[in-house]
């Protein structure tokens, strides 16, 4: 993966130009810093998608540095206008010196997860929807359309898709466009930095803001954050779900501004209640745009803050009249939380996933931290058992907050892995397809603020015993190497047993040969040798579901059908079901010539979930007197039309 590093190192800088500045104006500082900073980018990457829509610039960085400047200046008209002056809390030096050594160390061992995962910097998930990921950034590429009101016109150029989530497509092109690389390899890089970069960071800086901003708590979740490989091994597994793994990466960052602005927990920037809620409102349209089931998630796992929010304001109140108010908000949240889950459900063909299991076993697979993957992550499971018990014994706020977290993740997985009813659980879950993979990885960062607590409890309570040995108390040295060697045996203990086996698994879904569904060896290359085979101006015929769509985004040449799901128009139709009788059919050739569609792929009747879908116009083409062959790599076929008189 050494290849990736230099459009990774791009996509860090795009983050970094994007957010940091907007992060500062804000009056972040510290961790605050580089964990928003990724979130407050992926904002004005979302706006800018929108708004280069709306104006017609095509997409590149300058819409998005335009954007970026443009809040900026709200910014500061804001804070000279509200008078906001933000002020650092009290660091330890030494704290800081642990923060960074636990994400720098962290961020090593994801990158290697991740890295092994992937295999080659080229590869491609052989997955059903990497045809339209992959495609979808050579499109922006191409048109420069990269707005999620037009996104979806590559697949339904009559506007069947109306809206499109497409803040992960627009970055990554960021990246191809900056960088020179292919679309492949800054898909790569851009998941190395989604998940060994954007996701610690935010796990961390949660994990302090309820727990505590101590050094057990930040080595405790950079553990937590490497050991459950549903998140963030499954969505790059499952799929694959690159914008989902993108807007979960996002979500830790935004639970911990929501939970700044209802004060709960520790703040290293001490500043008004209400300007959290903008730092708030600053990270929530890129985790929308990234992938609605982030948001939806925020709003699953905000819940107990809010509910504890409400709680306060009740208690806080002298009469019936000032009662009133947080009924009626808690009313009017409620209210709006159902208008939210019923809008953000897809349609209800893509939700009718089935459950898997009965509840008694999901409730096992929850407590055992057992998701997706055939072995149980046991430490992370003891972690959360030790968190319970602490936050019942010291009965804190966040620690309380951290718990109801965690039961409403578990009680999503169960539901939608379990429950037996039907509307309840398509109420309740639709917004994720009814999907269990997806909130499998939803769970595993809804479980890590109480695991970490409990882990970061235990381990401070069993140092504390330890360094009342006189030598150790008066021996700083010796306490921090301590502390250290410890913080790496525990790294260990928790990742070795249940990682490698995940990562294992995964990997499978980017393994390239000749058996692979989606694209093989021999497919590829010859797919890497259409741009001097196939002009520019030509449109490649060939199914989808066999990988032949992906020519698009591998060689930069057009096809018919750039996805799998995709608007059949009358002509494409003609042409998938009679191109090998072209030359007994001048409807065929109507069709080949308005579309110029002259050259067709065909790689065999291996489709990519196993299923049988072939396209009567395009098997058997051998045989057919309406094309030649011109090119092949082992079965892997190249044909050009020369009926139509074409020669």
């Amino acid at each position: 993966m050494l290849g990736a590093l230099w459009p990774a190192l791009v996509g860090v800088v795009v983050l970094a130009i994007l957010g940091a500045p907007l992060a500062w104006l804000m009056g972040l500082r510290g961790l605050w810093v580089w964990a928003v900073t990724p979130a407050f980018a992926m904002t004005v990457i979302g706006i800018a998608t929108v708004v280069s829509g709306w104006t017609g610039l095509a997409w590149t960085i300058l819409p998005a540095l335009l954007s970026m400047l443009v809040i900026a200046v709200m910014i500061l008209v804001v804070r000279r206008l509200a008078g906001v002056r933000p002020v650092p809390a009290i660091r330890n030096v030494g704290l800081e010196k642990w923060t960074i050594g636990t994400v720098a160390v962290i961020a090593v061992v994801l990158a290697i997860q991740v890295s092994t995962v992937i295999g080659a910097p080229d590869a491609i998930s052989q997955t059903f929807d990497n045809v339209f990921h992959l495609n979808a950034i050579r499109y922006v590429t191409d048109t420069g359309t990269v707005s999620p009101l037009e996104l979806g016109r590559m697949t339904s150029p009559s506007g069947g898709v109306a809206f499109y989530p497409s803040a992960w497509h627009a970055f990554a092109a960021l990246i191809v466009q900056l960088s020179g690389a292919g679309v492949a390899l800054a898909i790569n890089a851009q998941t190395l930095v989604i998940s060994a970069l954007i996701w610690p960071l935010g796990a961390v800086l949660l994990a302090r803001v309820l727990i505590g901003a101590n050094r057990s708590v930040t080595v405790a979740s950079g553990i937590i954050s490497a050991s459950v490989p549903a998140f963030p091994l499954l969505p790059m597994h499952y799929g694959v779900l690159y914008p989902y793994q993108l807007a979960l990466a996002l979500l830790p960052v935004a639970l911990a501004a929501t939970a700044s602005a209802f004060q709960i927990g520790w703040r290293d920037v001490v500043i008004p209640w209400w300007w959290w809620c903008v730092v708030v409102i600053g990270t929530i349209p890129g985790l929308a745009l990234a992938h609605p089931g982030g948001f939806v998630g925020w709003l699953a796992l905000s819940l107990p803050m809010v509910v504890w929010g409400l709680i306060r304001m009740w208690r806080a109140a002298t009469g019936w009249r000032t009662r009133i108010v947080p009924v009626v908000l808690l009313l009017a949240y409620g209210a709006i939380g159902v208008l939210l889950l019923k809008m953000l459900r897809p349609p209800l063909p893509t939700r009718l996933w089935p459950t898997a299991m009965d509840i008694p076993t999901a409730l096992g697979s929850a407590l055992s931290v057992q998701l997706y993957y055939s072995t149980a992550a046991w430490l992370v499971a003891a972690s959360v058992l030790l968190g319970l018990y602490w936050t019942i014994r010291e009965r804190r706020v966040a620690t309380f907050i951290a718990t109801a977290m965690w039961v409403v993740g578990a009680a999503l997985y169960v539901i939608v892995i379990a429950a037996p009813w039907g509307t309840v659980r398509d109420a309740l879950t639709g917004s994720w397809y009814n999907n269990w993979p997806r909130l499998a990885a939803l769970f595993a960062i809804a479980l890590l603020p109480l695991a970490a607590f409990g882990l970061a409890r235990t381990a401070r309570a069993a140092l504390e015993y330890l360094f009342r040995i006189p030598r150790l108390r008066t021996n700083r040295f010796a306490r921090a190497a301590i502390a250290g060697v410890a913080s790496i045996i525990a790294l260990c203990a928790f990742t070795l047993p249940v990682v490698p086996p995940a990562v294992e698994s995964a990997h499978g879904s980017f393994v390239m040969n000749g058996d692979s569904p989606l694209l093989s060896a021999d497919e590829l290359a010859l797919l890497e040798r259409l741009g001097d085979e196939v002009p520019e101006d030509v449109t490649i015929a060939g199914n989808p579901y066999t990988g032949a769509g992906l020519a698009y985004a591998i060689s930069g040449r057009d096809v018919l059908m750039r996805h799998i799901l995709v608007e059949v128009s009358g002509d494409m139709a003609e042409i998938n079901d009679h191109l090998s009788d072209a030359e007994d059919d001048p409807d065929v050739c109507q069709a080949i010539e308005s579309l110029d569609a002259w050259y067709v792929l065909d790689f065999g009747e291996r489709e990519v979930h196993g299923g049988s879908n072939p396209l009567p116009g395009l098997v058997d083409l051998e045989h057919s007197s309406a094309v030649r062959l011109i090119d092949s790599e082992g079965d892997a076929k190249l044909y050009e039309v020369v009926a139509c008189g074409r020669q």
